[in-house]
């Protein structure tokens, strides 16, 4: 009987011996699986970077419903640039100059709804390319954007202004129908003298 017992408990040990081992192989695979959840949870996007500086010129279908807009709430202006708004206050603006010469930002939402017309702004910006010139108005800024428009089919005249590096007398900056900048020249006789390529183009 001794020996039977022997023999037994021998068995006995070696099943709980093999038991733990598979205990333990089973816990294995948990350890793992956490171990990998753990390594893998750092994954989390970053944060985006900031909006300011990033604004662009607008193009094609959202670049048309922006200025239908703004011409709609300034009837006769003309649309200097359009651009995204990267400050948050509105989601594009545009800088125009108005029928009476003045300059003005006007802000708009992602629905194409005018916001806010804020007096001044770049107006074209010319950026001070010539210290002297000054803003073209009334009769001879309507004969020089004829002249420009005449030269330029499908263009939009950006800002046009007195010339004083003796070259011409007068210079208009354009954005061409197809998305490219230019700044023409006109002699005294509003007749077209250059077409350069670049330029301010609305200078934002």
């Amino acid at each position: 009987m001794n020996k039977v017992r022997k023999i037994a408990a021998g068995v006995a040990l070696v099943g709980a011996v093999a038991g733990g081992g598979a205990l333990t192989a089973m816990a294995l695979p948990a350890n793992a699986a956490t171990t990998d959840t753990s390594t893998a949870s750092p994954s989390a996007p970053a944060s985006g970077a900031p909006t300011h500086g990033n604004e662009t010129d607008l193009t094609g279908d959202t670049a048309t419903k922006v200025k239908a807009a703004v011409l709609a709430a300034n009837s006769g202006a003309t649309v200097d640039n359009m651009t995204t708004e990267g400050d948050g206050s509105a989601a594009y603006e545009a800088h125009i100059t108005k029928s009476d010469g003045t300059h003005a930002t006007v802000k708009l939402d992602a629905s194409f709804k005018v916001t806010a017309t804020e007096t001044g702004g770049p107006g074209g910006g010319k950026g001070g390319h010539h210290g002297n010139e000054t803003d073209l108005t009334g009769d001879t800024a309507t004969k020089v954007k004829a002249a420009v428009l005449a030269a330029n089919s499908g263009a939009t005249v950006e800002n046009m202004t007195t010339e004083d590096d003796g070259s011409a007398a007068y210079e208009a900056h354009i954005t061409k129908s197809d998305g490219t900048h230019a700044t023409v020249k006109l002699d005294a006789n509003f007749k077209v003298t250059a077409t350069e390529t670049g330029g301010p183009g609305g200078g934002h």
